[in-house]
């Protein structure tokens, strides 16, 4: 080993030291690690260094935290090496220029489910190799993997078998809201590479309670094919600008980030469900919507409440997270036993979990529930309570729910509680209606919010935002 090659090693132990004593790294743990490849130390000192510039920048006295409703911290959240993950945005900074690499990102968009957004699981791509689009072998992995071969990108902070590792072991997704909604793939001539961290999130919920979300980034343009090392030397020398982005900037400007948002986007299913239609199923039924009062309903008559209509007014976590939604409905449970004796007991249904609107996503949705809010509501429930929550990380969601049901033989009024518990979840709000009210019309009286396809419009308002929906029973004669 030359002189210069021991002093330069020296230089650089020494750099790595005090950047990792800077940011209260644990040092002992990682010089081992690092100390056997020069490659990833180097790539190491690149990365940290950019992750200290960008900390630098954006610094903020924090705020005191705001406690709401059964706000704790569920704990345990995973972390990821931010360095790693703005050196794997770099990489495919370097090769979406590849038109067969871009065209299987647009892909995704067109996959059922997604509904327009691209989103996908870099994991479930490079565990299969496979387009799910196209059937055939992924050009994403194609050229990634490929990339490091390449004559122009001769690179020492390129290790491809490392990055898949660093794929694979932290679930990376890849999340791009407005993309493929607001761009046709012919109109692109430059992209916004961004990342997104928990650790973003939570600083900046802890500095503001009404965050938006922002993330740094980088833009690239196409066509100049760009290697990763420019791009790193770029970034290292700032002639590359690292800057914040967000919802309006991503509405106007190609943007892609990439993180371990935990959206579960490898275990989804593409496949369309259909309705379920459980219980459902009436012969020479006739609906009746209107008409009949509550004290003409028949006991061999059906009461069905539906919620027709439903959206939400705001993004319910910060950017660029999409919108997962929770709906309980509680209500007295009357059943007869094998001796004709009816009995009253009590469910909490949660109809839908964390079902995902897309980010952005505020118009009317008419299939938001695949079945009635009851299949039916039974005269003994005299009433019944619905909760609408949202998907938020580090808080749980702890609420008692009541409904009221009278006996049908003794004519005794009962009420019934249980308490629901869901983590990582706040509430919009709940409230509670009435059988007979709903019957009698009560459903088509304006409230304030005016009338939506006859009925009227309910809103329930959180810390984070509002949703809006409207209420409906259907009553069906045999």
């Amino acid at each position: 080993m030359t002189e210069d090659r021991r002093i330069l090693d020296f230089y650089l132990f020494e750099k790595f030291l005090k950047l990792a004593k800077s940011t209260g790294m644990k040092a002992d743990i990682h010089i081992k690690y690092f100390m056997k490849n020069e490659k990833q130390l180097l790539r190491f000192l690149f990365s940290l260094s950019l992750v200290l510039l960008i900390g630098a920048c954006n610094q903020i006295e924090p705020e005191p935290k705001v406690s709401e409703l059964s706000e704790i911290s569920t704990g345990d959240l995973k972390s990821i090496n931010e360095n790693d993950l703005i050196h794997l945005s770099s990489i495919f900074a370097s090769i979406l220029d590849n038109p067969d690499v871009l065209n299987e990102f647009y892909g995704y968009s067109r996959l059922e489910g997604n509904e327009g957004e691209l989103e996908f699981s870099l994991r479930r791509v490079f565990e299969t190799e496979n387009d799910l689009i196209s059937r055939k072998k992924s050009s994403i992995v194609s050229v990634f993997k490929n990339q490091e071969k390449s004559l122009r990108t001769q690179s020492s902070s390129y290790d491809s078998d490392f990055f898949i590792d660093f794929i694979n072991q932290n679930d990376i997704e890849v999340l791009a809201p407005y993309l493929a909604r607001n761009f046709s793939i012919e109109e692109i001539d430059e992209l916004t590479i961004s990342w997104w961290t928990q650790e973003m999130e939570d600083e900046g919920y802890r500095k503001d309670p009404n965050w938006k979300g922002e993330t740094p980034a980088f833009k690239v343009k196409l066509g100049e094919n760009r290697s990763l090392d420019s791009i790193l030397e770029g970034l290292e020398n700032q002639t590359l600008e690292v800057f914040m982005v967000s919802d309006e900037y991503a509405m106007e400007n190609p943007t892609i980030v990439f993180g371990a948002f935990g959206q579960g986007l490898y275990e989804r299913s593409f496949e369309k469900k259909g309705i379920n239609r459980e219980n459902l199923s009436l012969t020479n039924a006739v609906p009746f919507n209107e008409g009949i009062t509550c004290a003409e309903v028949l006991p061999t008559d059906v009461v069905r409440y539906h919620l027709p209509n439903f959206r939400i007014l705001d993004n319910t976590r910060g950017w660029p997270s999409g919108n997962f939604i929770t709906f309980w409905v509680a209500y007295g449970a009357y059943s007869l036993n094998s001796s004709g004796v009816p009995s009253l007991g009590f469910n909490v249904n949660r109809l839908v979990h964390e079902k995902k609107i897309n980010r952005g996503d505020f118009g009317w949705k008419t299939d938001f529930l695949a079945q009635p809010i009851l299949t039916h509501w039974h005269d003994s429930n005299i009433s019944i309570q619905i909760i609408i929550g949202y998907q938020r990380s580090n808080h749980v969601l702890t609420q008692t729910l009541t409904s009221v049901s009278v006996n049908p033989t003794t004519g005794v009024t009962t009420n019934s509680q249980q308490t629901v518990s869901q983590g990582d979840t706040m509430s919009f709000g709940s409230q509670t209606w009435y059988r007979c009210a709903e019957i009698n019309g009560g459903h088509k009286i304006d409230n304030g919010l005016g009338l939506y396809g006859g009925n009227a419009i309910w809103q329930f308002t959180g810390r984070d935002g509002r949703v809006q929906f409207t209420l409906e029973p259907r009553l069906t004669r045999l």
